[in-house]
């Protein structure tokens, strides 16, 4: 009876290490933004595409909350054209330094 509680200590012992080192990662690209904002003409309405995710090739997908706007701001800090439909919004093509000069972004806040 004793085998089995050391088994299942041993298990959550690998199990905690194993979560610990995962969650221990580092952020890929601290310098992106939270959101960006785009313009579409059609509407005459701004839409916000917030940082859903960073491949680990160092692209950056944003989406919008309701998802109706996903564009990658790749590598090289450009936000990419879709390949599958007319862009529909004036964030393609600009880079990253482009929309923050026209105060395009939200950054993230440190802590305090």
């Amino acid at each position: 009876m004793l085998k089995f509680p050391l088994a299942l200590a041993a298990l959550s012992g690998v199990l905690l290490t194993q979560a610990t080192q995962t969650a221990a990662q580092t952020v890929p690209a601290p310098s992106l933004p939270a959101a960006i904002m785009c313009y579409a003409e059609s509407d005459q309405s701004w839409r916000v595409g917030y940082l859903y995710k960073v491949n680990k090739n160092g692209d950056a997908e944003y989406v919008s909350a309701n998802g109706k706007l996903n564009a990658t701001l790749n590598a090289k800090g450009v936000v990419e054209a879709p390949t599958n439909r007319p862009a529909g919004v004036d964030c393609y093509g600009k880079t990253l330094a482009d929309l923050r000069t026209n105060g395009r972004v939200m950054e993230f806040k440190p802590a305090k």
